[in-house]
């Protein structure tokens, strides 16, 4: 719907019971204070993960400067940050300041830090001299990120790898004229996704829905787009980017589980993309 996003609370511990049906339309694009709806109201593909269509994607805002497509300055302030999304994954990205930490929670970071503010342009640029210089990624993937919840060190040991990364950026980057360099200061969000205890051993996951489908259980985790669940058969993972563009409905809260297509998942092992080497 146009007008201004709406948020409502997906914590650890609630309980979600929802009917979704299709099939999924465009979502629109993002104009930073606004959603735009599609004009064509156009479907988007069964199954995909992409909840736009190809016009409203290239005009989204957030979608340009993920692609890298955007042109200049845009009158906004833009943070340069490193997020941590396990031992060997740094990654390096930028958000528009008056977004808070949204990017962050976003992607699921499980800690962070700020490292540079200023316009768009000088904050892009630093951020492909830290990433050409191997000192982080610019992407690293949903699955690596998956991954590393069953193997997360302690807070501490988070904290000081976050800023060790930080603090090796800071001093071998040459900083772009307008970047303001800024303090490390690191927010660790595990608690808040429901990541401080451990993840349960093997699940299954939600790789699509169909028309209609139930989803119903207690939240055990949070983080990013996807939704960790305890259901009555077992934990299930779902990837709720493919439940956007479809309208949801409460369903009873002892609704059975239907119209997914699933598979099973084994305990994780240590991810296979770390990036300790550049370290």
């Amino acid at each position: 719907m146009p007008g201004p996003e709406v948020r409502r609370p997906a914590a650890p511990g609630s309980p979600v019971a929802w009917t979704l049906h299709g099939p999924g339309l465009c979502t629109g694009a993002w104009t930073g204070t606004t959603r735009r709806p599609c004009p064509a109201a156009a479907k988007v593909a069964a199954g995909g993960a992409d909840a736009q269509c190809p016009a409203c994607a290239a005009a989204d805002r957030g979608r340009q400067i993920a692609r890298d497509a955007a042109l200049g300055d845009d009158g906004r302030q833009y943070l340069l940050y490193l997020a941590w999304f396990g031992t060997g994954l740094v990654k390096i990205g930028l958000t528009a300041t008056d977004r808070g930490r949204d990017r962050l929670l976003e992607q699921a970071a499980i800690a962070f830090t700020p490292l540079a503010a200023g316009p768009y342009t000088p904050i892009r640029q630093a951020e492909r001299l830290a990433a050409a210089a191997g000192l982080a990624a610019e992407r690293i993937s949903s699955r690596a990120k998956i991954t590393a919840w069953w193997h997360l060190p302690p807070p501490a040991e988070r904290a000081t790898q976050l800023t060790e990364a930080r603090d090796r950026i800071a001093g071998q980057v040459t900083w772009p004229g307008r970047v303001q360099l800024l303090p490390c200061t690191v927010t660790d969000q595990a608690a808040g996704f429901g990541l401080e205890q451990n993840p349960p051993g093997g699940y299954t996951e939600v790789t699509g829905f169909s028309d209609p489908a139930t989803l119903a259980g207690q939240i055990l985790l949070a983080a990013g787009r996807h939704l960790l669940l305890q259901t009555t058969s077992g934990p299930l993972l779902a990837d709720m980017r493919h439940a956007a563009g479809r309208v949801i409905r409460p369903a009873a809260t002892s609704a059975r589980l239907g119209g997914m297509s699933l598979t099973f998942r084994a305990p994780p092992r240590e991810p296979d993309d770390r990036q300790s080497s550049l370290f």
